[in-house]
């Protein structure tokens, strides 16, 4: 599916409201800066994924954020973080089922999240990168649950209390 598909048009995102996420993302294919592009993903993050909820055009947007990714070579825990998050609410929040014409669609969307991060691995990764790839990974591999749990230990700072003793 392009970002010129009229569906667009008419999907809800996080707010349960219509969201029509192939404009940020036809923003995010042209943007050159890295400011640019953390508004950009702010803004994915604000639309796509609210209190647990997502919406169709968060899923649809998924395939599309990773392939701007991978072509601007863009890796930093905003993409993985609201990528596993989207996956992540599919499966464990109460939001509405992926509709079967764009199954496909999406879980090439998931594949393709899978391998970027695979092979980036090597590269050197700040901390939380670095957690939200493993979040990535195994929220890919269908462990939603220990997924979320990898990025609710490092978002909230969970993890620095478990291991104070240490």
């Amino acid at each position: 599916m392009t970002l010129d598909n009229s569906i667009w048009k008419d999907l809800k995102a996080g707010y349960k409201t219509v969201y029509d996420a192939s404009i940020p993302l036809k923003q995010l294919e042209k943007a050159v800066g890295s400011d640019e592009i953390k508004i950009i993903l702010d803004e994915l993050w604000n639309e796509l994924h609210h209190q647990g909820d997502v919406g169709i055009a968060s899923y649809l947007a998924l395939p599309q954020i990773v392939r701007i990714a991978r072509e601007k070579k863009i890796f930093d825990w905003n993409v993985l973080g609201l990528c596993a998050v989207i996956e992540q609410q599919r499966h464990l929040g109460k939001n509405p089922s992926l509709p079967i014409e764009f199954l496909s669609y999406y879980q090439q969307g998931l594949k393709d999240l899978y391998d970027y991060v695979i092979s980036r691995l090597y590269d050197e990764l700040d901390g939380y990168t670095y957690t939200t790839s493993l979040s990535a990974l195994v929220t890919c591999k269908g462990n939603v649950k220990l997924g979320k749990a990898i990025l609710v230990l490092a978002s909230e700072g969970i993890l620095d209390e478990f291991l104070s003793e240490y």
